[in-house]
């Protein structure tokens, strides 16, 4: 197992938040792995807040499932598009063997491109082990043991808050946005639990894309 780069990721967004930036609000790529669960989970959260699609572009990879597929559709698209301050890769561990190459190579490509400002683009890994749902379920439970897979078990837990859960089906944020402050808390811990540890599940960094989206809207608001 790799170095664990998500707390250096953490922090670096969390300064540029302080420090502000020179638009209302930054123009943000999220690629996700799943076509339909992650996309619709953060639209939601865009159409909610009434944020922009011509500012937060949010699309399923064109090059496959794989975890190192997910990044190099990202960076393609940030080099073709280079109206971006953000560029967000959000995948899974699951059964994946590339998942932490997937991780260095996000990195690696961190502020690697200029957009049309000549900015240099966060690139940011954004990964889940063992999967997006358990953003969802940190928002009813500190989870802090490892959860096996299969998914369905995983789903089995989390239809205990959400009856009849299916992924895909939409409406995610609005079923959970109540308990959003408790999953940033669960997830944060989770965050410092991993310091000096090689060991992922449970992990997710689904929040800081929440966070960057709610903290748009406010922006959008000033």
């Amino acid at each position: 197992m790799g170095r664990d780069y998500q707390p250096k990721n953490r922090q670096r967004l969390r300064v540029e938040r302080k420090e502000g930036r020179r638009k209302p609000y930054d123009r943000l790529l999220i690629v996700c792995e799943g076509k339909k669960t992650e996309p619709n989970y953060f639209k939601e959260i865009c159409q909610s807040h009434s944020l922009s699609s011509a500012n937060v572009k949010i699309v399923p990879s064109k090059y496959g499932t794989h975890p190192q597929n997910v990044v190099d559709y990202a960076y393609d698209c940030c080099v073709k598009d280079n109206r971006l301050e953000k560029v967000f890769c959000v995948f899974d561990r699951d059964d994946h063997t590339n998942f932490t190459n997937a991780i260095e190579s996000a990195i690696a490509k961190d502020r690697e491109v200029r957009n049309d400002q000549g900015v240099e683009i966060g690139f940011y890994a954004i990964p889940s082990d063992p999967c997006f749902e358990l953003w969802l379920l940190l928002h009813f439970e500190g989870i802090t043991t490892e959860i096996e897979i299969p998914r369905p078990d995983l789903y089995k837990r989390l239809e205990e808050y959400i009856p009849d859960y299916e992924k895909g089906s939409g409406k995610h944020f609005a079923m959970t946005k109540g308990c959003l402050e408790t999953a940033y808390e669960n997830a944060d811990r989770l965050s410092q639990n991993r310091k000096g540890s090689q060991v992922q599940n449970p992990y997710t960094a689904v929040g800081e894309v929440v966070r960057t989206l709610m903290e748009l809207a406010e922006q959008s608001k000033r």
